[in-house]
């Protein structure tokens, strides 16, 4: 017969400033992680749509393989594989930002590149017509109206950089869920920490799905 579970609830409210405090370092991860990710995506994008022909194959293949490494199997081969073959001395942060950039940028690149092939080719070749430089075409034609159409998918690639940082806590990183963890195996009480781990994530993800809404209706036409 299976044991009661003993509710704890008061080592999470003693301790629920901790958890939340280490959210931050969750939020702030993602967010830069997320930037890099849309930087590296976009420059990607752009290469693929140049003229240089050459270049189109290693940016599939880029894309590829970005989106097809599983992000917590890219995180160990950086931060203890890959380091270990160059010399280099990343911090688990660093680690972690890497691998966000990179993997958020193979689903970024295909979302920009979608965003720009829905503009009209019509008001391209009008754009091209009254003298416009391809990057004034890109600058004033393409990318504020791809920037439209782009911001939904983007705000689901925030949330999944989001819920990816948490597997800094693999490799060492004192983000939420590692405190979680401390919590449940020094107190057992794993059903009451990562609860609030859940509410936790599910506060931030809702943040960023009404941030996400409210960019697309600044950016909505008038």
């Amino acid at each position: 017969m299976t044991p009661a579970y003993n509710f704890q609830w008061s080592i999470i409210a003693d301790n629920w400033r901790l958890l939340a405090g280490a959210a931050w370092i969750d939020v702030w991860v993602s967010i830069l992680g997320f930037i890099l990710a849309c930087i590296l995506g976009l420059a990607v994008t752009l290469v693929r749509q140049s003229r240089v022909a050459a270049l189109t194959p290693f940016t599939f293949v880029y894309v590829q393989v970005a989106r097809a490494i599983p992000p917590y199997v890219m995180l160990l081969w950086v931060h203890f594989g890959l380091a270990t073959l160059l010399g280099l001395k990343l911090t688990p942060v660093q680690s972690v930002l890497a691998v966000l950039a990179f993997t958020g940028s193979g689903y970024a690149a295909e979302v920009f590149r979608a965003g720009i092939l829905a503009v009209d080719r019509g008001q391209i070749e009008a754009a091209h017509s009254i003298g416009l430089t391809r990057f004034d075409v890109y600058r004033e034609v393409i990318l504020p109206q791809a920037l439209r159409t782009v911001v939904p998918p983007l705000g689901n690639i925030a949330v999944s950089s989001l819920k990816t940082a948490t597997l800094m806590s693999v490799i060492a990183v004192p983000d939420m869920l590692y405190h979680a963890q401390a919590l449940s195996l020094e107190y057992f009480v794993p059903f009451e920490a990562f609860t609030l781990v859940l509410l936790i994530f599910v506060a931030l993800v809702f943040a960023v799905s009404l941030f996400t809404v409210a960019i697309e209706r600044a950016l909505a036409y008038p």
